[in-house]
Formats: C-alpha cells, structure tokens, sequence
C-alpha cells in the first residue's frame, strides 16, 4: 500500500537545448541523442501523482520549450494538479515567443517562469553564458513583463555568477528590477572540469571551519603535524647536548603535543567541523575577491530592497548547521527525461566536476524507471525511502568532504569510489546545492 507522496515534482520535458553556454552541461554533452518525455508517460504521471502535488517544475538539462508538445505539458498539468498547486519552469526565454506568451498566461498554465540570463552586455562570443541583449529574448521578457495578466504570474530571473561576470552583478540586478520582474536568483557556478574551478567564486568551506582556520594563521603546520616546533625545538637540542655529553639518549620522551593542536581540535569537534587546511591554503589567493564579491552581495541587497525586488543569493562560505538537501527539505522528487527516477538535479546526468581541488566523474544514480514501474512505487520503495530519511538529519548521516583535507588530496572515495567514506550512496557528501552555493529552483 503505497503511503507517501512528495509535494514537489521536477520532471525534464527533454535533455537538449538550442544554446550551446560553455559553462553549462547540456553543451558538454551535444553527443547525446535528444529525448523527450512521452506524452504517455507524461499521462500517466499526471494521473498518478498531480493530485496530491503542491508544485510541479517542468526544469531540467535541457531548453523546455524544445520539447514540441511543452504546452500540451502544461495544460494536462492544470487539468490534473489541485487548484493551489503551482506550475513553474526555466527557460533560456529565446523560443519564448508572443504567441506562447498569450497563450500561457491567458489560460493561466503557469504560475511561476523563471529567465536564465548571465549576462546584460552584448554577447561578444567570449561570454560562458548568454546575453539579455540577445534581442530575441530582451523582446519576449518585455512582452512578458508587459503581458495584461502579468499580475497572476510571477516571472524571475536566474543568474550563475561567475569570474567573469561577478563584477557586473549590481548593474544586472538593477536592470531587471527596473524592468520590474519578481525576483533574481543568483547561484554560483557548478564546475565541470578544472577549466570551470577557476571561473568559480565559492569556498566549500563552512563558516565553522573558517573561523577556526583564520584564527590559526601562521600555526597551521602545529595543527596539521600536531606537533609544537618550540617544544620540538628543546627536544631536539636536548638530544644534540645528550649526545655530545655522552649521557643517555635512548631515554623515551613524550611526544611534545601543540598546545595550538589541543585547542583548535578541541573547538572544531564542538561544532562538528574537520579542518580542511590543505584546502584553505589553496585558496588563499582568492580570498580577496570572495571578499569583494561579499561586498557586492551587500549593494545588490541595498538595490533589491530600494527596488522592492526580492533577491536570492547564494553562500560564498557555506554554514555547516544549515547544510540540508532541498530536494528532502522540499519533499521532492525528479523524473528524467527518458523517465529513470533520480534523487536530485545533480543525478540527472553522467558529468565530471572539479571541486575541492579534485577532479571526480559522477555517474547518473537512478531508483528505477516508470516504464517499469509506476512512480509511486518506487517512490516509496525502501532503498528510496531510507535515502530521503537519512538525508533529514544529513550531518549526522553524511559527512562534508568541503571542511576534509584528504578531499582535497585525491581521497579515495572522492576520486573513485561511489559511495562516501561512511558508506552512503549516491554520493552526496561533496553537493555545492546542499551547502547554498549552486542552487536547485524548485
């Protein structure tokens, strides 16, 4: 008897796109043969699963409107979803034409679209994402925004803030909230390889540890050794005086612990952190521009709020205590495009990343196919089931590779293994989305 349904649903109407961003993994994967979900399929998840649903995301890999029923999606969904659920997507906002517009807004088929834009210069070719002033997308935003039932809709904007655009965030914030849309979202860059790493602005580190770390600073070899130099210093020159004296050397001395190791230890086990100190002196040198990106989030805050335009933001150092997973949080559940049921965003797809100074290849993690079964059963089955219990208490069940220095060393489990290192998979002890550095819109 099947006795839990999730409040969220994502479902991928298709895996491909009609852009080709750099930074984005749908480009990175051209080779795939596009996929789009079947209308049946489709059917009979609307059947099965709408009614109980608070809000359905038709979002994933792909461009949404590439699939060529995507406003079939939206009808069977209003049609099968209760009154107060809402529908919402993403879009690149280029297929997103007048006549779709009127369409969707005028049969109110959704409730929430959301424009990915990275960009509000003129696209030169060298940008990794794509440009507002595409004046494709610039119109259909604006025939949007100027729709007669734009007060039933709330219309966003998404932003992955990178090195190369963070400068210009204040600029992009103010453009779209004079156009008066709802909200801007901002997420830091997912990295697929070293090459992305370097356009990221994050530390995975969490504020916990960082404190810590700072208060370090230049004992961070006492903390790493556990040794004190001075007190390894007088044992050392009390060996050289021994054995010039001729007197006994082989008497055993106690090893000369860090009163610096004893402390900080001590205070990182209070907060439940590891000290990633390998990982802190890596990024040393960017410290300077988190810091400056830190002040930009402060001014694009005083914008938002002077514009009444809600902003979202992501981290810039995560905070261990609210590490969660949004999908659990959310109760959410996502359906892929060729209809594999996985966990999350992250899961949907084969993909390399490059975090924690590693590179790590992530292959797509599924609980079964509704071509096989209906959703509802594997949503409940207990491989399922017990993943999303654990990930409630996520701190106690999963541990965070950001604040471990043999993550940042080519661990084992980081590198090869699939599950982490207490056994869990898929892998989820290295997820950006589950620190509030890079963002799942549900």
């Amino acid at each position: 008897m099947m006795s839990d349904f999730p409040d969220v649903l994502q479902i991928e109407p298709t895996n491909t796109c009609n852009y080709s961003c750099k930074m984005c993994l749908s480009t990175i994967r051209k080779r795939d043969k596009p996929i789009f979900f079947s209308l049946e399929a489709y059917q009979k998840i609307a059947e099965e699963v709408f009614p109980t649903l608070k809000k359905l995301v038709l979002y994933g890999l792909g461009e949404p409107l590439m699939h060529p029923n995507f406003l079939i999606l939206l009808e069977i969904a209003r049609i099968h979803l209760p009154p107060s659920a809402k529908i919402t997507f993403t879009t690149n906002g280029s297929l997103l034409d007048s006549e779709k517009i009127d369409h969707i807004l005028d049969n109110e088929l959704a409730d929430e679209i959301i424009f990915s834009c990275e960009s509000i210069e003129e696209d030169t070719g060298s940008q990794m994402g794509h440009s507002l002033d595409e004046q494709t997308v610039h119109n259909n935003l604006e025939y949007c925004l100027q729709h007669k039932q734009r007060d039933n809709i709330s219309i966003g904007i998404e932003t992955v803030i990178m090195d190369s655009n963070y400068k210009e965030l204040e600029k992009v914030v103010e453009r779209f909230a004079n156009m008066k849309v709802d909200f801007i979202a901002l997420s830091h860059l997912y990295p697929f390889n070293e090459t992305f790493e370097k356009e990221t602005i994050f530390s995975m580190i969490t504020t916990e540890a960082l404190g810590i770390l700072d208060e370090v600073g230049l004992g961070w070899k006492e903390i790493v050794l556990g040794v004190s130099r001075e007190k390894f210093a007088e044992q050392m020159q009390e060996s050289y005086k021994a054995y010039y004296t001729h007197k006994d050397i082989l008497k055993p001395k106690q090893r000369p612990i860090s009163d610096k190791y004893q402390t900080y230890v001590k205070r990182a086990k209070e907060k439940n952190v590891l000290l990633n100190i390998s990982l802190y002196l890596k990024e040393e040198p960017k410290r300077t521009k988190l810091e400056e990106l830190r002040k930009i989030f402060e001014k694009c805050k005083l914008i938002a709020s002077i514009k009444g335009v809600e902003l979202i933001l992501p981290s810039i150092f995560p905070t261990f205590e609210d590490r969660n997973c949004p999908y659990t949080t959310q109760k959410g559940g996502v359906i892929r495009s060729d209809g594999e049921v996985v966990p999350c965003f992250k899961y949907l797809w084969d993909h390399d990343s490059f975090l924690n100074s590693h590179s790590r290849y992530s292959s797509f993690f599924s609980y079964g196919n509704i071509s096989n079964k209906p959703f509802l059963e594997i949503w409940n089955s207990e491989s399922y089931s017990s993943f999303r219990e654990k990930k409630d208490k996520i701190n106690e069940n999963f541990p965070y590779c950001g604040n471990c220095s043999f993550s940042s060393n080519n661990c084992f489990y980081v590198t090869e293994d699939t599950s982490d290192c207490w056994g869990n998979e898929p892998f989820c002890s290295e997820c950006p989305y589950s620190v509030n550095l890079t963002k799942c819109l549900l």
